[in-house]
């Protein structure tokens, strides 16, 4: 996490008033490139840092600065200080590490206003699961993590969607948490190509004794926001028009959100507009809802649903 990282140089300095950038580079685990763009950033934000060259060069912070949280907005300390849930650090295996972080933020402020702060906490949670989500298990997730942050190359074994094992040589960049799965982005060397890997199917990570070059060109929210727009695109629209009793709209509500849209409503009825992927996964939720839907449109739908259903009824009845 940058701001914790950029936190950490200032405290470092101020504590050493001179560290060269090879230490803090090797302290932090980024590289030395990295380090010089942090202390731009904090010089940029007023931060009173500063690098030399030579023999006696490195990293500095003027004598007479005392970091205090007064260079922080009230909005940037909310943002470093709500209180969320702890589950995707848990996933990383860094929860203590952010417990930590905040504890060092809160000692650098004067006794007055910690109370203050302590408040603030309480004003905002975040919970990134949902309900009724599924739990992946992610034990290889701390190792994948190790390796994005130094820039390791791996060999994992990936299981895709038909089930094989694939042996992969991985160069990985960075890891997404998304609709509560976490997911790797990286270079799969044998296509030399960035491609997006669900992390709970990856087995066996080996970390290899041989470092990457990063492209300096790969901005990740630009490719996660690509990936998500052709995601989407490929995906295939089965529209419906379905009449719903009141007692069905929690499973649209629960299960479907963003894909559905009241067009009419009355005390019995809601007309919904939905958008199912294929038509076998639209006839699965209609015979599964019974009598508490209706199929509008298309007619095939509705046929469709009648024959499942008296298959159902021959089966049982046959037994």
């Amino acid at each position: 996490m940058r701001a914790d990282r950029l936190l950490s140089i200032v405290l470092l300095l101020q504590k050493q008033r001179h560290v060269k950038a090879k230490t803090l580079a090797e302290t932090l685990g980024v590289t030395e490139r990295t380090i010089y763009r942090d202390i731009d950033a904090l010089s940029l934000a007023g931060i009173p840092v500063y690098t030399k060259t030579g023999p006696d060069g490195g990293c500095f912070i003027e004598e007479t600065y005392r970091v205090g949280l007064n260079w922080f907005t009230d909005s940037e300390l909310q943002t470093l200080l709500y209180t969320g849930s702890t589950t995707l650090l848990s996933d990383l295996g860094i929860e203590s590490v952010a417990d930590n972080a905040i504890l060092k933020l809160l000692s650098l402020l004067p006794e007055r206003f910690q109370q203050q702060t302590r408040q603030m906490q309480q004003r905002l949670y975040l919970d990134p699961s949902s309900w009724y989500e599924g739990k992946d298990s992610y034990p290889t997730l701390p190792k994948l993590k190790e390796a994005v942050w130094n820039d390791t190359v791996i060999s994992v074994e990936y299981e895709t969607w038909e089930g094989d094992q694939k042996e992969l040589m991985l160069h990985p960049y960075s890891l997404v948490y998304k609709s509560g799965r976490w997911y790797l982005v990286g270079v799969d060397t044998g296509r030399e190509q960035m491609r997006t890997y669900r992390v709970a199917r990856i087995n066996d990570v080996v970390i290899l004794n041989e470092q990457f070059e990063r492209d300096s060109q790969f901005n990740i929210v630009e490719y996660w926001r690509d990936a998500s727009e052709q995601f989407n695109r490929r995906v295939p629209e089965y529209p419906v028009r379905l009449r719903a009793r009141p007692d069905a709209m929690i499973y649209f509500q629960h299960m479907m959100p963003g894909r559905y849209k009241v067009l009419e409503r009355s005390t019995e009825w809601y007309v919904l507009q939905v958008t199912y992927t294929v038509f076998e996964e639209a006839r699965t939720s209609v015979l599964g809802l019974g009598t508490s839907v209706e199929v509008i449109e298309p007619r095939e739908l509705n046929d469709g649903v009648i024959a499942l259903a008296q298959e159902i009824v021959d089966k049982y009845v046959a037994q």
